[in-house]
């Protein structure tokens, strides 16, 4: 019988060079947390205006593609009175961009449309930033520090 001793490190303790393989072992296996909040919270926006949302495709650095059926009569007689800029129906973050940027396009244009549009936009843009970030260096270290994985010291993932 062979006795072998492996030295494992936390993700701090690495050189640079382990570090880069400790992120992409993680990159490997990503799965973007939030992204059923972040449908859901574009869904409730739409749905408050009872335009269904026909189809959507987000991605980290990829291009946004979206559908939604809707016309003017949806937004005949709106008011901005009747709308709460702090509006967060769901309580996910995606809230935020949707109804402020609504409720500032539509203040500053009086165009309930084109502040729908702009604040669809935004949202979606706001996911993919979001989805860009969990890919980031830093945000990757801080999964990695916070979890306490162990890595070799070629940064392969021990446990």
């Amino acid at each position: 019988m062979e006795t072998v001793q492996i030295n494992v490190f936390t993700f701090d303790e690495l050189t640079d060079d382990a570090k880069e393989r400790a992120r992409e072992w993680m990159r490997q296996d990503y799965d973007p947390a939030c992204n059923d909040e972040a449908l859901e919270s574009i869904t409730a926006f739409c749905d408050h205006f009872r335009i269904p949302l026909k189809g959507y495709s987000v991605g980290a650095y990829a291009p946004i593609d979206y559908r939604a059926e809707y016309f003017n009569s949806h937004f005949r007689g709106r008011k901005l009175r009747d709308f709460d800029r702090e509006y967060l129906p769901t309580g996910y973050f995606l809230d935020c961009d949707l109804w402020m940027t609504f409720y500032d396009t539509f203040k500053a244009t009086g165009d309930a449309k084109r502040a729908f549009d702009d604040a669809l936009d935004a949202g979606f843009k706001a996911w993919r930033a979001d989805l860009e970030w969990q890919l980031s260096d830093e945000y990757i270290d801080e999964i990695l520090l916070d979890n306490g994985y162990r890595f070799t010291a070629n940064g392969k993932f021990w446990g």
